[in-house]
């Protein structure tokens, strides 16, 4: 009799959930990855190390870039009726070492119909372009080494803004992203951000633009002179322009970026472009990648990028890669430390140098 009353308890706990999703969708999802570099170059103690993202100049163990690809969430839509949906994604970052103490992705609620998409939460800026770059998330990624915008807080290529407040929409072959961040202490000093992509096949163009007054996208980020912390928002703009090509096996990225900002005090802490050119060949499964990239830095001296791999889908959820990255940086560029690649000055006197990193890694999502 006890055994009837729990199947019937078990069957009930699992249909009230169906019953009351009839209108409902719900997906979990997650990806991790972890891979083993051989690091040397500069004042590294050259030698073998694991994570999950970091750059070519070490295992990124602070935290600094946050430029890993692993993440667990949960996705859900309701159908409202007349094409109107309202949905949330709730996105936790996760390593392998620190589980889920990183830190917040996405977190957003939302509508969605013929008018478009309006989102309202943290989320990533309409300027992020990061998976453009075929080995984006591994130690060879052009943002952590020198080719492209690191993430800066959510500002550059990648990580997360708060209080954000989006509308996108296609229009033929003419898709728009705007958003606005909310400084809660200022809303003045909110900051803008767009992008439009144009689908040309085979060609896919896009620009997009960044753009912020006295906003503090993250304090880790906000320096003085010194390279002392502040908690003080500086201004800071970035326009890209970048094409994806593809045809057959061959698929080609090129993007242009031209960036500026300054600290609470006034102080320039970086100016320049960065030029990032990527070329991909699939032969069956694997993927071969060949990665160049360049930063000129006003203030803190250039960055010169190579890095090539190979990619490995074992199926459209389990990935594999290997590959050798290389970054340089111009010697009369004060403090060139793991922060230096993301254009930011650490106001430290060591030298200058190159760096590589050998290694490869796996990729497992649901």
């Amino acid at each position: 009799m006890k055994k009837q009353i729990l199947a019937v308890a078990v069957a009930g706990a699992f249909a009230v959930p169906a019953f009351a999703a009839a209108d409902s969708n719900v997906t979990l999802f997650g990806q991790l990855q972890t891979q083993i570099v051989h690091h040397s170059g500069g004042d590294l103690d050259s030698g073998f190390r694991m994570h999950d993202g970091g750059y070519v100049g070490g295992a990124d163990e602070g935290g600094l870039y946050g430029a890993n690809p692993n993440r667990i969430g949960v996705m859900a839509s309701h159908d409202l009726g007349n094409g109107l949906k309202a949905f949330l994604k709730v996105e936790q970052d996760v390593d392998t070492r620190q589980g889920m103490n990183r830190g917040a992705r996405d977190q957003f609620v939302g509508l969605e119909g013929n008018f478009g998409r309006i989102q309202a939460g943290r989320m990533a800026s309409p300027y992020v372009t990061a998976g453009k770059d075929p080995l984006n998330g591994t130690f060879m990624q052009g943002r952590t080494n020198g080719a492209r915008l690191a993430p800066l807080g959510g500002l550059g290529e990648g990580s997360y803004l708060d209080n954000g407040l989006s509308y996108s929409n296609s229009f033929g072959i003419v898709s728009l992203n705007v958003a606005a961040f909310v400084d809660n202490a200022d809303d003045s000093d909110s900051a803008l951000a767009a992008r439009l992509n144009f689908d040309l096949d085979p060609v896919e163009l896009y620009i997009a633009h960044n753009h912020a007054d006295g906003y503090v996208a993250h304090p880790s980020w906000e320096f003085d002179n010194q390279g002392n912390v502040t908690t003080e928002g500086g201004d800071f703009r970035a326009t890209k322009i970048g094409a994806d090509f593809r045809t057959g096996p061959f698929r080609l990225v090129g993007e242009v970026t031209d960036f500026k900002w300054e600290d609470g005090d006034g102080n320039t802490q970086g100016e320049g472009n960065t030029y990032f050119l990527s070329g991909t060949y699939t032969m069956g499964r694997n993927d071969f990648v060949l990665n160049l990239g360049h930063t000129r830095n006003d203030d803190a001296g250039n960055v010169d990028y190579a890095a090539i791999a190979v990619k490995h889908n074992f199926s459209n959820r389990v990935m594999g890669f290997a590959g050798v990255a290389y970054s340089d940086y111009d010697n009369d560029a004060p403090g060139y430390s793991r922060a230096v690649s993301a254009n930011v000055l650490t106001g430290d006197d060591s030298s200058s140098t190159s760096f590589t990193g050998v290694g490869a890694g796996l990729r497992v999502s649901f």
